[in-house]
C-alpha cells in the first residue's frame, strides 16, 4: 500500500492507489487549500521532494496550469496527482 508524507509536518499516511494527494491530505486531517479539483486554479500546488515517478502523469490540464503559474518542475496539483507508490510532497506555506 501506497504511503504519502506531507512536510513540513512530517506525517505520514497509508492510501489506497489512485488516491490524489488533495484527496489524501483532506482524509487525514491536512490542510492543503483548494478551490476547483480540476487542475484549473492552481490553489492545491505542492512540490514533490521524493517519488515523483509514484505519481500520475500530469494531464494537459494540469500542464497547462504549471506552465501558466510558472511551476518548478516538481510542483504538482494535489487535486489531480494520484498516488501510485510512496511519495513526499511539500505544502507551500
Amino acid at each position: 500500500m501506497p504511503h504519502i508524507t506531507f512536510m513540513p509536518s512530517g506525517k505520514m499516511f497509508k492510501v489506497e492507489e489512485g488516491t490524489t494527494v488533495l484527496n489524501a491530505a483532506i482524509h487525514n486531517g491536512i490542510h492543503l487549500p483548494h478551490d476547483c479539483t480540476e487542475a484549473i486554479c492552481g490553489t492545491d500546488l505542492v512540490k514533490v521532494l521524493a517519488g515523483a515517478e509514484n505519481l500520475s502523469v500530469k494531464s494537459d490540464n494540469e500542464d497547462l496550469t504549471l506552465t501558466m503559474l510558472n511551476a518548478d518542475p516538481g510542483d504538482r496539483l494535489g487535486c489531480v496527482a494520484q498516488i501510485l507508490g510512496t511519495v513526499t510532497v511539500e505544502i507551500p506555506s
